[in-house]
């Protein structure tokens, strides 16, 4: 149960963590992490796909799947698969595109010949790619990993409040871009291409720390309910939400979550305060102990000036 803190600010706290195992299987990574060679991931029965001012062969505009900018950018797999868990997530950059590739195994460990459904959304304004695995996949081999590209820069698995395992792709802030997923086969992997698109919005980027990647509140100017959601890899396995007037002041309100296991992936959490100061305000998320200059968590400030009731 989590404990709470209160001070003069009244609020009523929701926190939720999700947790998993882990196995012992190795990452492999293209061009930005290790030295091991690309698997194939395309087909050349389609015909190439030419992007302005790029290679009409790179392996990631061939093709005639679409690209799409927002939204529910697909749903592949079948109704049973044997993909079990995760053994990497690599990256690499072609002309004018760049591919992510998830490696997935069966329970035993031999390659995955098949995938359960998978769900895949963009969420634009903050630029998540959110890859919803089938719940048969709960273990994974590597908790976050990061690339060297100029449209995809990290990517966390997540144990989402809804009990499954997730895969989030975080995209440059700044850039705009259009995206596709799908299944390739020979053994089963997903793919994810993303190119440069002028007509779509630039990212702002989530707030990132390093045991924390706060994905709510998207935005500085906020209203209550104030939802404060994101994802934690925190010692301990325990994290704290604070509010402050000032970084240098004691905080107004303090939650804490009880201790959980964070084994092999990050945990989503959710805080709802009811009410907060109509003031600026600096929220903490993170360690409980870390205070100041020792902080690992993230800060943002906010601002709760204009009162209102989100929608």
């Amino acid at each position: 149960m989590p404990h709470f803190v209160r001070s003069r600010l009244a609020l009523l706290p929701v926190l939720i963590f999700v947790t998993g195992c882990t196995t012992t299987i190795s990452d492999t990574t293209e061009a930005t992490t290790t030295t091991q060679p690309a698997p194939t991931t395309t087909t050349t029965a389609s015909p190439p796909t030419t992007v302005a001012g790029a290679q009409p062969d790179s392996p990631c505009l061939v093709g005639d799947r679409p690209f799409s900018s927002s939204g529910v950018i697909s749903a592949f797999g079948g109704a049973t698969g044997d993909a079990a868990q995760i053994s990497g997530i690599r990256a690499g950059s072609h002309p004018g595109c760049e591919r992510v590739v998830i490696d997935l195994l069966t329970a035993d460990g031999a390659p995955a010949g098949s995938l359960g459904l998978v769900g895949v959304e963009y969420q634009e304004e903050v630029g998540i790619v959110r890859i919803n695995l089938p719940n048969v996949v709960t273990r994974t081999a590597v908790a976050d990993t990061r690339f060297d590209g100029a449209l995809a820069n990290r990517a966390y698995v997540v144990y989402t409040r809804e009990g499954h395992l997730a895969v989030d792709i975080h995209v440059v802030a700044g850039a705009a871009v259009a995206l596709r997923a799908f299944e390739v086969d020979g053994p089963s992997r997903i793919v994810v291409d993303l190119r440069p698109d002028a007509e779509a919005n630039a990212v702002d980027g989530a707030t990132t720390a390093n045991d924390v990647v706060l994905l709510e509140p998207r935005t500085a100017v906020v209203t209550t309910p104030l939802t404060v959601a994101g994802y934690a890899r925190t010692s301990g396995a325990e994290v704290t939400v604070r509010l402050h007037d000032s970084r240098d002041n004691p905080p107004l309100t303090e939650v804490t979550a009880s201790p959980v296991e964070w084994s092999g992936a990050w945990g989503e959490f959710q805080v709802v305060f009811t009410s907060v100061p109509q003031q600026p305000l600096e929220l903490y998320v993170g360690a409980k102990a870390a205070r100041n200059g020792g902080s690992t968590g993230a800060w943002l400030t906010i601002d709760a000036t204009a009162p209102g009731v989100a929608n």
